[in-house]
């Protein structure tokens, strides 16, 4: 199967992780000590993290064991082969997803395979801008990707902002970083 034929939800997660991949190997290397908007978290925190999570999509299509993606191991010595790395196996194994196949999430609850990547695909496209604020770099994000994204995964950011959230009209009127701005988070240098 190529990209062409994977669903919808599919080549979304392929966009957004491959955005993630893109940012993680541009970042300078006296960038991954600085920090990110995530609170105690490097630039090499964040792209660990966001390689787990790379990991973990691969293990569910593959019935494996998910892994902890805050263990600070994923980046390893070299965080742009790392990415590149867990990257490669994610889109190997993609052909054997079943897109309409629902399965239980203990967040989510009944969801189809196409329904989880492509509204989980915001995870990677997010931590991707994370790196690159932290990094001071483009993160490189299209209008295209973020509107996807939000249509995709809007209703899960109450998942990850803090009950007193009150958006910051600060942030601007694009849709990346309105994205950004419903999870909580603030660039590192500011709006």
């Amino acid at each position: 199967m190529s990209d062409y034929e994977l669903s919808a939800g599919l080549r979304h997660l392929v966009r957004c992780t491959s955005k993630l991949d893109d940012v993680i190997s541009r970042v300078p290397e006296s960038a991954w000590e600085s920090p990110t908007c995530c609170e105690g978290w490097s630039v090499r925190d964040c792209a660990s993290h966001a390689i787990g999570v790379l990991a973990n999509f691969r293990a569910r299509i593959i019935g494996a064991d998910l892994v902890d993606v805050n263990d600070g191991s994923w980046a390893g010595s070299s965080p742009s082969e790392s990415s590149r790395y867990h990257l490669a196996r994610l889109l190997e194994v993609l052909p054997q997803v079943k897109p309409d196949e629902v399965f239980s999430h203990p967040l989510l609850g009944e969801i189809s395979y196409e329904d989880f990547f492509g509204s989980l695909a915001y995870d990677p496209l997010i931590h991707a801008w994370d790196i690159a604020d932290g990094a001071e770099i483009e993160h490189c994000i299209d209008e295209e990707t973020a509107s996807e994204a939000t249509e995709w995964s809007g209703h899960l950011v109450h998942n990850v902002r803090s009950d007193d959230y009150v958006f910051n009209p600060a942030c601007g009127d694009d849709t990346l970083s309105r994205l950004v701005e419903s999870t909580g988070r603030t660039p590192v240098r500011g709006w």
